[in-house]
C-alpha cells in the first residue's frame, strides 16, 4: 500500500451575486485548481510527486486572494486540463492500493463536491487527518497547529524553492511532519468523512481585513480599537473594552456621534501559513446587544479578579478552519 499525502488549492466566486453562482449555487462552492501530491512507501519513504494544474471552467476568474496566496493565474491554467481529466490523471498516478493523507479536514469536503459536481465516477478514496494525528501525538489537545507551525516545532527546514500555498509543496511538507512523528502510521486512526459545503449569508457580515502575526497585535490595531462606523464610515470609540467571548472570538459596544451605539465582533482564524485572519463586524446595537456585551464584561472581570488563565493565542477548534459548512 502506498501513502498520498494530497493537497488542493480551489478557487472561489469573486462575488456570491455573480451569474455564475447563482446558477449553480453550493452545489460547487470551491473549484479545485491544483492538486499536489507525494507519494510514500509503507515505511513513510518518499517515492515520487506530482503537480496537477487544473483549469476552471465555472469560477474562471480567480479570486484575488487565491491568486495573491498560491500565485495561479488565467496564464498558468489556461491550458491545464479540467477537472476530470485531471482527477482521472491523478488517480492513475496513485496506483491501485493507497489512501489519501492530507493536513486537516477541508481537503476532503472540497474534493468530494468537485467529484460529485463533475460527475467524475470515481469513489472516494478513504482520507486521513495527519493535522490531527499530529496533535495527539504531542498531545495539543484541542488545539491545531498550522502546517508552519508543526514545522517549526519539529526543527524541518523549509526550502527557499518551496513556498506555502502550493499544494505540491504543501503536500512534501506535510510528508516530513509526518515522517518525524513517533508511529507515522498511526494517522489511520483519524480518517475524515467529508461535510457538505454550504454559502451562508450570515458569513458575510464578517469581512477579513487583513492578516496579523498574532491575536495581541491585531486586539491592538487602529481598526479593531476605533472600529469604523458602518453609516458614515467615521472611526467610533468603544464604550467597553474587547471582552473574550470564546475562543478567538471578542465583542464590544462602540460610540459614533451620529449613529449611536454600535455592536462589534472579532473574530480571528488559524491561516495555513500560521498567520491570524482577522474577521470584523461592527453593526448598529440593541437592546439584546448592549446587555449581552456588559455580561461578558462582567463575566471576564471576575475571571481575571480569581485568576483564570487566558491565553489569547489560543484559538481552539472552532477556527480549526474557516470554511461554510453546512451547519449539522
Amino acid at each position: 500500500m502506498h501513502y498520498i499525502v494530497m493537497d488542493l488549492e480551489w478557487n472561489q466566486p469573486t462575488s456570491f451575486n455573480t451569474p455564475v453562482f447563482r446558477q449553480i449555487g453550493d452545489s460547487l462552492l470551491f473549484e479545485v485548481i491544483q492538486i499536489g501530491a507525494v507519494k510514500l512507501d509503507e515505511q513513510f519513504r518518499l517515492l515520487e510527486e506530482v503537480s496537477i494544474p487544473i483549469r476552471p471552467t465555472h469560477y474562471t476568474s480567480i479570486h484575488p486572494r487565491v491568486k495573491r496566496m498560491t500565485h495561479l493565474g488565467h496564464e498558468q491554467l489556461c491550458d491545464a486540463p479540467a477537472f476530470p481529466e485531471a482527477m482521472a490523471d491523478f488517480l492513475q498516478w496513485c496506483g491501485e492500493d493507497f489512501v489519501f493523507l492530507t493536513w486537516g479536514g477541508d481537503d476532503v469536503s472540497v474534493l468530494k463536491q468537485n467529484i460529485d459536481f463533475f460527475e467524475c465516477g470515481c469513489e472516494m478514496p478513504r482520507m486521513f487527518d495527519a493535522q490531527r494525528y499530529y496533535a495527539e501525538a504531542f498531545e495539543l489537545g484541542v488545539k491545531q497547529k498550522s502546517l508552519k507551525g508543526a514545522m517549526e516545532h519539529l526543527e524541518i527546514a523549509t526550502d527557499e524553492q518551496r513556498d506555502f500555498h502550493n499544494a505540491m509543496h504543501d503536500a512534501h511538507y506535510t510528508a516530513l511532519v509526518l515522517q518525524k512523528l513517533p508511529n507515522p502510521a498511526g494517522v489511520l486512526a483519524h480518517e475524515q468523512t467529508p461535510r457538505k459545503l454550504c454559502h451562508n449569508p450570515r458569513r458575510t457580515r464578517f469581512r477579513i481585513t487583513h492578516t496579523v502575526p498574532s491575536v495581541t497585535e491585531g486586539l491592538a490595531g487602529a481598526d479593531v480599537c476605533t472600529p469604523e462606523c458602518p453609516t458614515c464610515k467615521k472611526a467610533t470609540t468603544l464604550l467597553t473594552e474587547l471582552t473574550p467571548q470564546a475562543p478567538g472570538k471578542y465583542v464590544a459596544l462602540s460610540k459614533c456621534p451620529q449613529h449611536g451605539t454600535l455592536f462589534i465582533r472579532v473574530r480571528f482564524s488559524q491561516l495555513p501559513d500560521g498567520q491570524r485572519g482577522l474577521h470584523l463586524s461592527v453593526t448598529p446595537a440593541n437592546s439584546q446587544n448592549r446587555a449581552y456585551v456588559h455580561t461578558k464584561v462582567l463575566q471576564n472581570q471576575y475571571k481575571r479578579k480569581h485568576g483564570v488563565p487566558f491565553d489569547p493565542e489560543d484559538l481552539g477548534r472552532a477556527c480549526d478552519s474557516n470554511m461554510p459548512f453546512e451547519d449539522m
